[in-house]
């Protein structure tokens, strides 16, 4: 009767630490990237005795109880939220993202609260600890903003044309004015060029390029073929701009390939001139405005000027054996033994993508976690119920008077 005590005294104590680790997980219900945990139950080793009755043949074995040997990770994956964060990120699919802590140590996690501190490291939001990523000059490092929060400027070297030069008609010349071209402090300069078709052939027309002070500063000719297109003889026409306490720079100005009608024509049955710039490849000084992650992993950096940078992509860790990893809290975990990661980025061979602006929530399954409630309030009842009975009946043994 003293062993079913401690039997029961066993199951009471295992049932407790279930409910221990049961409302752990309701707890971390809405904690980012939780994995739930599942008490294991195992039967302690039996014990030994003499015989069903003393003297007897044959071994006489009896339970001891049971206990919660170990607790087990659910990796399934919760479901995705977004934030309205743009640094957040969630993995759809296989990795976690790599964190290293301030003694160099790492951390492998799915929940993906990223931002960039006042030094203008990339940090994991709660912790402050670095988010690893991979740059084409690293595989694994990580990751500062202050490079990047401007974007250099370019001059203007090429201003690309399209349009038509009229072939027949009235208009003989044309003025194309407001051309806008960067100078290499990022400032603008505004430029005129003025189209004159030659009096006696209708497929050369002369070029003059000048400055907003109106002093020209480029000249040039252009000729085209019987279909309207340019001619192979064209030079291309340049123009040398001079800013205010600035290095001159040279302008070329495109009129389309050779026998292609992507730029600028001069098609018989056109007979009004419209050219207009299409593109020219100077840049204006860029000042960061936005940051986001691809599903790829890239940081996307966004600028005031159009222009988007992609310096890095966060890096994934995956695990043969996930099971190995040890919980610690904020949701984190530390590789254990032996145990090594494959490390690599979003999308490439069996890692998953990135949902940019979201999270991964918590994978606790509500419902059957208050369903693995109510077993273990029965399993914690009926072992109590063990040692009740166990009690009546050494009571019953002890007021017995030998039959006097």
């Amino acid at each position: 009767m003293l062993n079913a005590i401690y039997t029961g005294l066993s199951g009471m104590m295992a049932y407790e630490q279930g409910l221990t680790i049961i409302g752990n997980n309701v707890a971390n219900l809405n904690t980012a990237g939780y994995k739930m945990t599942e008490p294991l139950f195992t039967s302690v080793e039996t014990e030994t005795g003499t015989g069903a009755l003393v003297g007897s043949a044959g071994s006489q074995t009896s339970g001891a109880g049971v206990q919660v040997s170990d607790s087990r990770v659910s990796f399934s994956q919760g479901q995705d939220q977004a934030t309205g964060n743009p640094l957040d990120a969630a993995v759809n699919g296989l990795g976690f993202f790599v964190l290293q802590s301030e003694d160099g140590g790492y951390l492998y996690t799915r929940a993906g609260q990223f931002q960039f501190d006042q030094d203008g490291d990339l940090v994991e939001t709660t912790t402050g600890d670095k988010v690893m990523v991979s740059t084409s000059s690293s595989a694994s490092g990580s990751f500062n903003l202050d490079g990047f929060r401007s974007y250099a400027p370019k001059a203007t070297t090429t201003v690309t044309l399209s349009g038509n030069l009229a072939r027949t008609g009235q208009t003989t010349s044309f003025v194309l004015p407001g051309i806008t071209v960067v100078d290499s402090a990022g400032g603008t300069e505004t430029l005129q060029a003025s189209f004159t078709q030659d009096a006696t052939n209708p497929l050369h027309w002369t070029v003059q390029v000048t400055d907003q002070s109106n002093k020209v500063i480029g000249t040039g000719d252009i000729t085209f073929n019987a279909d309207g297109s340019p001619a192979a003889s064209n030079n291309p026409i340049t123009a040398t701009v001079t800013p205010a306490n600035l290095p001159a720079f040279k302008v070329n100005f495109d009129v389309g390939a050779s026998g292609s009608f992507a730029g600028v024509t001069s098609l018989a049955s056109n007979a009004a001139s419209q050219v207009q710039v299409l593109t020219q490849d100077g840049v204006q000084l860029g000042t960061l405005t936005g940051t986001s992650f691809a599903s790829d992993g890239s940081l996307t950096l966004t600028y005031s000027n159009g222009k988007t940078q992609t310096p890095s992509k966060l890096l994934l860790a995956q695990f043969d054996a996930p099971q190995q990893l040890q919980a610690t809290d904020k949701g984190f975990f530390v590789a254990t033994g032996n145990s090594l990661p494959k490390l690599g980025t979003p999308l490439s061979a069996s890692f998953g993508s990135i949902l940019g602006g979201e999270i991964e929530t918590s994978n606790v399954d509500l419902s059957q976690q208050f369903t693995d409630l109510i077993v273990v309030q029965r399993g914690y009842q009926a072992s109590s119920q063990i040692n009740s009975v166990a009690n009546e009946m050494m009571q019953q043994l002890l007021t017995m008077d030998g039959g006097r």
